[in-house]
């Protein structure tokens, strides 16, 4: 196994340790500088157009609350109650439910779904040591074995050649921090962590909580999350199935918790591409833990990535009672970073329509939001004009009752 920690990365977070812009990178996301300048983004930041898709409404594809949505080039992912719907991603209609969740030898655990890099199939976890495929029909399509070590990871991304596993330390071995496997599933190599390892052990504990959904950590935290207080005036929040690998135009990225850097996968190694200078508000890694001295400090907590923008997240306060969420865009052309408080609406000045709401990127560099149809229906009555908007003629024939509306900026 190799030892991929580079000189350039000691250096890079050295540089971010002393509150230092780092130079030794073109890309770098100014958050300390855009803390001091905070706007209001609009649709028009994000993209030039946005295209609403509604979802099919039938017995078969009915979507409750807080559904989990994710786009590829062809499809819409939908994960909900525990079921995962793929609908056209031209025009909405529904095409199938994948898998089911239970304990026979088809069955996954978990309805959170990766997609591999052509798209083909859907890779589920399956405790204690599989990840079940299924084709885009709902057919079942195999399964790939992964004993521990190395266990089943946090976090996936699947190449043509080999399947990525991110481990966050608390659902397996803190041996790794990314692992490499063929497509069977055999170990080939890894990586060891990146973060220090942290001294405190499960006596430690004091209490353990559990959320659902979106809450005031935002995307970083939208399936849920584990909220750890421990003895010694110390927390740690565990995203469930926050992203940390994702596929740009063929170059695979990797974003660690309090880690303010970007991360280029190149062959065993990591390559510092992008850096968040945070600078006075920097939250030193090896104190990620510690619930003292960090109300001024801010964690990157949510990155996605197309060929014009790096869209994140990041929390000022994560300890506190008092937790300031903002949404960041940088342009890559310009090198301009624009910050807004997450409270403040987005309005859709492309369209005129609803505010606008990014959650995360589709595999096409796409902006995605979704909307319920409740709130669609609140909107149209207060705003009976949106009716006539020919650019929202999905609203003719829609009701509250409908499945929501995909919102696809670019």
């Amino acid at each position: 196994m190799k030892h991929i920690i580079l000189i350039t990365s000691v250096l890079l977070l050295a540089s971010c340790a002393n509150h230092e812009k780092s130079n030794s990178l073109s890309n770098v996301i100014d958050i300390e500088e855009s803390m001091q300048n905070i706007t209001k983004l609009k649709a028009s930041d994000f993209g030039k157009t946005i295209r609403y898709v509604p979802l099919e409404t039938t017995d078969d594809c009915l979507i409750g609350n807080a559904p989990l949505v994710k786009v590829l080039k062809n499809y819409i992912v939908v994960e909900v109650n525990s079921r995962c719907l793929l609908f056209d991603k031209k025009d909405g209609s529904f095409i199938s439910e994948i898998g089911h969740m239970g304990q026979d030898p088809e069955a996954y655990t978990s309805s959170y779904s990766w997609a591999d890099e052509k798209e083909e199939f859907l890779y589920f976890t399956s405790m204690p040591d599989k990840l079940i495929k299924y084709d885009m029909k709902g057919n079942f399509a195999g399964k790939v074995e992964i004993p521990s070590p190395p266990g089943l990871a946090a976090y996936y991304l699947l190449t043509n050649s080999e399947i990525i596993g991110y481990y966050n330390g608390i659902n397996s071995s803190e041996k790794y921090s990314l692992t490499f496997l063929d497509k069977e599933g055999i170990l080939k190599d890894s990586i060891q962590p990146v973060l220090t390892k942290l001294e405190e052990t499960i006596s430690d504990i004091q209490n353990i909580s559990v959320t659902k959904g979106r809450t005031v950590y935002g995307n970083w935290t939208k399936t849920g999350a584990i909220v750890i207080d421990y003895k010694n005036d110390k927390k740690q929040i565990i995203a469930a199935d926050a992203v940390t690998l994702w596929n740009h135009n063929g170059t695979i990225r990797f974003k660690e918790n309090f880690i303010d850097t970007i991360y280029t996968i190149s062959g065993r190694e990591l390559i510092p591409s992008i850096a968040f200078n945070t600078g006075k508000w920097h939250w030193p890694e090896n104190e990620r833990m510690s619930k003292s001295n960090n109300s001024e400090r801010i964690f990157v907590s949510d990155v996605s990535e197309n060929s014009a923008f790096v869209f994140f997240q990041c929390i000022k306060g994560l300890y506190t009672d008092d937790i300031l969420l903002y949404n960041g865009l940088y342009n890559k052309t310009t090198g301009e970073t624009k910050l807004g408080k997450n409270s403040d609406d987005i309005p859709d000045d492309l369209t005129g329509f609803m505010p606008f709401e990014p959650f995360s990127m589709s595999t096409s560099g796409e902006f995605v939001s979704f909307i319920e149809a409740f709130k669609i229906m609140e909107w149209v009555e207060e705003h009976p004009e949106t009716k006539t908007n020919e650019k929202l003629s999905f609203l003719k024939n829609f009701n509250d009752d409908m499945n929501p509306v995909i919102v696809l900026v670019e």
